[in-house]
């Protein structure tokens, strides 16, 4: 079985939700001025990426070590998505590009290169 490191999870989670706090912030800042925009994006923008990714952080081990990479790599897309606003849309729309990017990873790379990344995130 495997399973993200929990120093990886830590880091992630703390992105996440320092994420979410600056973007929380931003809105308040924002409704503050008289712009609802940040209010109105906020559900599918954040709200819906941090539950995504909450979800990921607390799913069981995976059977493959090809399983696990691909939520590391997805829930690291869904954190940029709240993280970087301006450029969430080609993030979302470019999520299947993690898989391939994972595919490859796991099939292309040399051994040499791979395996230790793979100690290095995996326990």
């Amino acid at each position: 079985m495997f399973r993200l490191r929990k120093s990886i999870k830590l880091a992630l989670a703390l992105a996440i939700a320092s994420g979410v706090a600056v973007r929380l912030a931003t809105m308040v800042t924002a409704l503050a001025e008289g712009d609802p925009d940040h209010l109105l994006a906020f559900p599918l923008a954040v709200i819906f990426p941090a539950i995504l990714a909450g979800l990921l952080l607390a799913m069981p081990a995976t059977r493959s070590r090809e399983g696990a990479l691909m939520r590391l790599g997805t829930i690291i897309q869904l954190a940029l998505i709240i993280l970087l606003p301006p450029v969430a849309l080609y993030l979302a729309l470019g999520l299947p590009v993690v898989f391939l990017v994972v595919e490859l990873f796991e099939t292309r790379l040399p051994r040499a290169l791979r395996e230790p990344v793979v100690r290095a995130v995996l326990a």
